[in-house]
């Protein structure tokens, strides 16, 4: 690696994706309050250890600063800096995109209303031809509309 190239970061999994959304999402963090969400919202126990050291990759490459808890002298937290925003929001963006991907695959379209249908879409063969829509009463709207032409 030469002297001024950055390393990446990667976020290869869901915890520590989940970090990059708290700190995104709060003002300021501690360790304790990851581990404590990891826990709560996913049901995951992470390590302390690998929690810190997360932090502290972020910290050196300046994508997140310490800062004082107000109510404790010995507690520090962490939040994000401009250049961490920034990184943030481009791994948000790459989450976003695989997400649209993933889910483009599997979407369908209402053919009377157009809307996009996820799962649990109406069905029905329609000038022998099979048809999606997104309820029974679109499915009839169709069929009315081309037998009026």
């Amino acid at each position: 690696m030469k002297l001024n190239e950055k390393k990446e970061i990667k976020i290869q999994n869901l915890t520590k994706f989940y970090i990059l959304v708290l700190l995104k999402s709060n003002k300021e963090v501690t360790g304790y309050y990851i581990l404590k969400k990891l826990d709560e919202d996913l049901n995951k126990t992470a390590s302390p250890t690998y929690v810190y050291g997360f932090l502290k990759s972020l910290k050196s490459e300046r994508y997140i600063e310490d800062v004082p808890i107000l109510k404790s002298k010995r507690k520090k937290g962490y939040r994000l800096t401009s250049l961490g925003k920034s990184f943030v929001d481009r791994i948000f963006i790459r989450f976003n995109n695989l997400i649209e991907v993933a889910i483009q695959s599997k979407l369908a379209i209402c053919a009377s209303c157009g809307v996009k249908l996820y799962e649990n879409y109406h069905n029905e063969i329609t000038n022998k031809k099979e048809m999606n829509f997104c309820c029974k009463h679109c499915a009839k709207a169709y069929k009315d509309s081309y037998n009026s032409n």
